[in-house]
């Protein structure tokens, strides 16, 4: 036998075992399908519970659709009417807000018052504060000055007393010195001339000097009490310098000799000239 022989013997083998395994299979799976179509519990009267089941399911779902259906209208009446609510809410907020933009308006500016007026406050309280201390000090002031002035009446009625007293002595001294005059005047004394022939103390300055005829020209004279013959000290910022004899007397200024003898210095304008040295 050859190799092609061989091999169509073993597919045949194979293709018999196959076939008798499919026909064990087919025999053991055998069934009565009447019995499953039409037993009681077959595959009809399952047919008939669902036909049954989807009828009842029908007709629930009838009656859920027209339950909803009723409830989709009132969800819808109900919808309008929390829409016309909602529309009147928002009319109300606008209204709202537009108050409170108003109202926050109205606060920044009470609060712009306020704040001012707390300042103006704060001005007015430390004005009232410094017031209150001026009055106080015032009032101290016019207490002083009231004592003060008691005090200055109470000194000047004893000084009116003292001054009518003086009017008194005044009035008794003219009519002494009238009496004088008169008693001078008849016996021809001149009471500008000076007692026992010594110049009152006087002091005036050097106004001209001629120095080739060594005199000069002095700021006193006869309403000083100077006369011819008296002689004068002539000073230069504390330091003596000479000495000058009166040799004419004028009413507001004199002419003097220098006195060589006493001479420390040379005179100048401006030195002072006294009638006696302290």
């Amino acid at each position: 036998m050859t190799l092609l022989g061989k091999s169509f013997s073993v597919i045949i083998l194979i293709l018999s075992l196959t076939f008798m395994v499919l026909a064990l299979a087919v025999n053991a799976s055998h069934r009565n399908w009447r019995d499953v179509v039409m037993g009681p519990t077959g595959l009809k009267a399952q047919i008939r519970t669902t036909e049954s089941t989807n009828q009842q399911l029908r007709d629930t779902t009838e009656r859920t659709r027209a339950a909803l259906s009723r409830e989709q209208a009132a969800r819808r009446t109900a919808l309008a009417a929390l829409q016309t609510q909602l529309d009147q809410l928002e009319s109300q907020l606008q209204n709202s807000e537009s108050s409170v933009q108003q109202l926050e308006a109205q606060n920044t500016v009470l609060t712009q018052t306020d704040r001012s007026r707390a300042q103006q406050l704060e001005e007015l309280t430390s004005e009232t504060a410094r017031l209150r201390d001026q009055i106080r000090k015032e009032q101290q002031d016019r207490d002083e000055l009231f004592t003060q002035t008691l005090k200055l009446t109470n000194d000047m009625n004893k000084l009116r007393g003292i001054v009518q007293i003086q009017q008194d002595r005044n009035d008794q001294l003219m009519a002494q010195v009238t009496r004088y005059k008169e008693v001078t005047d008849a016996k021809g004394i001149d009471i500008n001339e000076p007692i026992g022939g010594a110049p009152p103390d006087r002091n005036g300055t050097v106004l001209v000097i001629n120095r080739p005829k060594k005199l000069v020209e002095v700021s006193i004279g006869y309403d000083d009490g100077l006369r011819k013959g008296h002689r004068l000290e002539v000073t230069r910022q504390g330091r003596y310098v000479g000495k000058l004899e009166v040799l004419k007397v004028e009413p507001d200024h004199s002419v003097a000799a220098i006195l060589p003898d006493y001479s420390q210095g040379t005179i100048q304008e401006n030195d002072r000239v006294d009638t006696t040295l302290d």
